[in-house]
């Protein structure tokens, strides 16, 4: 799959989930409380809170929902109802139900996903004061990101066109509902019978298309330096228990200690980060 097409993709998630990072491959999943170290443009797991001895307690999920972008109108979609033939359809059957995918710019991204719920974890000034904690006996790498949120999904379906243009046919397997088609019905339900010019097609289902991730706040830690010196792995910043300063700050105002990290711009700026 082209470089292009990964970058449009998560170019459009993040015009819906701004400051959320894109789960690739789109077959990753992603759990609250996963410890995940920076790579790239992206993160790669690094264990969990769990394997470091941090209880991760989740908060109450949202209601399910669904979402669709098609890049602003760039993107037309026929449907087809099984039984009844119609124009501009040359690989799915008279007998199957079908949707024709059109794109009229380059890059353009028609995402659908159904069954979308939002889960966290449930008390973030916890996990502030066990990071400080950690940190003080050296047994944490304060660059280490931690999964605080995910927006998990029941099905999804994503195309993304590779020039102007481009088309995908799809089958729509499994029952449908009573009424006319919608997109919706295409998330994890259309298998491609045909395509043109298309840089990334892809269906599937249990997915975690985005998530958010936490990290000690930089200009804290380089506070704390300034006062208590620099940790040292197995060592920690000083002998003796931690200033109980240091876990009021953690307990009373958790955003002073870590911060949200965004997957663009923050990944080269290490001071910025929005405050909880």
């Amino acid at each position: 799959m082209a470089k292009g097409s990964y970058e449009a993709y998560r170019k459009a998630l993040s015009d819906v989930y701004r400051g959320w990072w894109s789960a690739w491959p789109l077959t990753e999943r992603v759990e609250v409380g996963e410890v995940r170290k920076l790579h790239r443009t992206g993160s790669v797991p690094a264990g969990s809170l769990a394997d470091r001895g941090i209880e991760a307690k989740p908060g109450p999920a949202g209601a399910p929902g669904d979402i669709t972008y098609d890049a602003g109108g760039t993107v037309a979609v026929r449907f087809k109802a099984a039984g009844v033939a119609a124009q501009g359809f040359s690989s799915v059957a008279a007998a199957e139900a079908g949707a024709l995918v059109e794109f009229r710019d380059e890059r353009s991204a028609l995402i659908v996903y159904t069954g979308l719920e939002q889960s966290g974890l449930a008390d973030l000034a916890e996990l502030a004061d066990s990071l400080v904690r950690r940190l003080w006996r050296g047994d944490w790498d304060p660059d280490l990101l931690v999964v605080s949120d995910v927006i998990a999904a029941r099905a999804g379906t994503v195309l993304i066109a590779d020039r102007a243009g481009a088309s995908a046919e799809l089958r729509l397997e499994g029952a449908v509902g009573p009424g006319p088609l919608q997109l919706v019905d295409l998330a994890g339900r259309g298998a491609f019978s045909a395509s043109s010019r298309l840089g990334l097609n892809w269906t599937g289902t249990n997915l975690t298309p985005c998530y958010r991730v936490v990290r000690v706040r930089r200009t804290w830690l380089n506070r704390v330096r300034e006062e208590y010196g620099t940790p040292q792995p197995g060592r920690g910043l000083a002998a003796g228990p931690v200033p109980p300063l240091l876990l009021d700050e953690a307990r009373d105002e958790a955003g002073a200690v870590i911060e949200h990290v965004e997957q663009a711009g923050d990944l080269e700026h290490l001071e910025s980060g929005e405050r909880l």
